[in-house]
């Protein structure tokens, strides 16, 4: 029964034994990849960097006001 196994495509049948699994983590990790992509494209980036930029100081309240105003032009 072992030997039948062995040379009929059974558990050690040649590359699909390590190539299934290895075609679905790549399938899984670029479906993740996409997923977290998705997720930053779509939350307003830019706009965030500025908050953070004004909470550390970096820009003052009219700037940011200003820039956001400009980012949202851009988008329609």
């Amino acid at each position: 029964m072992a030997t039948m196994l062995m040379t009929h495509g059974g558990w050690a049948g040649g590359p699909w034994f390590l190539l299934f699994p290895l075609l679905w983590g790549a399938v899984l990790v670029t479906a993740f990849l996409l997923w977290r992509g998705r997720d930053r494209r779509w939350t307003g980036g830019a706009e965030e960097i500025l908050a953070e930029r004004y909470a550390r100081g970096e820009i003052s309240a009219d700037e940011l006001q200003q820039r956001r105003d400009e980012l949202r032009r851009k988008r329609r």
